[in-house]
C-alpha cells in the first residue's frame, strides 16, 4: 500500500480525526486489533508484509490512501497476529492460510458482516485467494495487489535471499533495505518512516517465524474455484515480484 499511497496527496482541507482501535478474539484466542473508516459497502483491507495500524495512521501519505478509499466505503484494517497492535505472544503459529482466515473472519464478524469486499496486497493475496475459494457466499469482490499464489516463484530470487539474510545480523539495516527495496531507493524520508515502522511492527524472531510459515505458501489449485469478480493489479516498480509471477496469477483465476 504504501507505494500505491505516493501517488496521492492529502488535499483535504483538515486532516480526518484517527480511527479508534477496536479488538476482536479468533477462534483460537488470539487478540486482533483494528479500526474502521467511513460509510458504506465494506472494503477488507489485509495487512501486508509489515503492519502497524496505528503507525501508518501517522504516514501522511498512507493516511492519504486509507482516507481515499474510505471516501464512499466502509474501509477495515487490521493487523495480523504477531504483529503490530495485535497480540504479540502467540500459543501457536497455524498456516499462513489458515492463519489470515481466521484473524479476518474474527475482525467481520465482530462488526456483523456477512458479505464485504477484500483488498490483498503482497503476503495477504495468497490467504486471500484461499478464502474467496472457499466462501464464495461472503466475498463480494477480490483485488490482489503485487501478490503472487505460490511463494517459491519469488523467495528464492537472489535480491530476497540478501534482504532476508540481514535479518539474524543486523534488524536495523534489514529494516532500512527492506523498506527502500519496496518504496524505491529515492524514498528518502518516506523510506524511513517505513523502516521505523518494520523495526516496531514485529520482533526480529517473529518475523523469520513468519517468514518460514510463508515458505510454504501455494494456493495454485484454488485459484479456479475462485468465483467473485477479481482484479489483479501489479506495479512494475516492485522488483521483488516479476510482471510474469503476475500475469500467471492472473490467468489462472476464471
Amino acid at each position: 500500500y504504501a507505494l500505491l499511497a505516493v501517488r496521492f496527496r492529502d488535499e483535504r482541507p483538515g486532516p480526518i480525526m484517527e480511527p479508534r482501535i477496536q479488538y476482536a478474539q479468533t477462534k483460537d484466542g488470539v487478540s486482533i486489533a483494528f479500526w474502521t473508516l467511513g460509510e458504506g459497502e465494506p472494503l477488507l483491507h489485509l495487512a501486508p508484509s509489515f503492519s502497524h495500524i496505528q503507525m501508518e495512521w501517522q504516514i501522511p501519505k498512507i493516511r492519504a490512501w486509507y482516507e481515499r478509499l474510505a471516501e464512499k466505503r466502509t474501509l477495515i484494517r487490521c493487523d495480523a497476529r504477531g504483529v503490530g497492535l495485535s497480540q504479540r505472544e502467540l500459543p501457536r503459529w497455524p498456516p499462513w492460510t489458515e492463519w489470515v482466515r481466521l484473524d479476518l473472519e474474527a475482525v467481520v464478524d465482530r462488526l456483523g458482516l456477512q458479505r464485504f469486499a477484500i483488498f490483498a496486497p503482497m503476503h495477504g493475496g495468497p490467504a486471500a485467494v484461499a478464502y474467496a475459494a472457499g466462501n464464495p457466499e461472503r466475498v463480494s469482490q477480490l483485488i490482489l495487489w503485487c501478490t503472487y499464489a505460490r511463494a517459491a516463484d519469488w523467495t528464492t530470487s537472489p535480491q530476497v535471499q540478501a534482504i532476508r539474510a540481514l535479518i539474524d545480523k543486523d534488524w536495523d539495516t534489514f529494516a532500512e533495505a527492506a523498506a527502500h527495496v519496496l518504496l524505491g531507493w529515492s524514498a528518502g524520508d518516506e523510506a524511513r518512516r517505513f523502516a521505523t515502522l518494520i523495526r516496531e511492527s514485529t520482533t526480529p524472531e517473529g518475523f523469520q517465524m513468519a517468514v518460514r510459515i510463508v515458505n510454504e505458501v501455494d494456493v495454485t489449485a484454488l485459484l479456479p474455484r475462485v468465483k467473485c469478480p477479481t482484479l489483479v493489479l501489479h506495479r512494475r516498480q516492485v522488483r521483488l515480484l516479476g510482471v510474469d509471477v503476475a500475469t500467471g496469477l492472473a490467468s489462472r483465476i476464471p
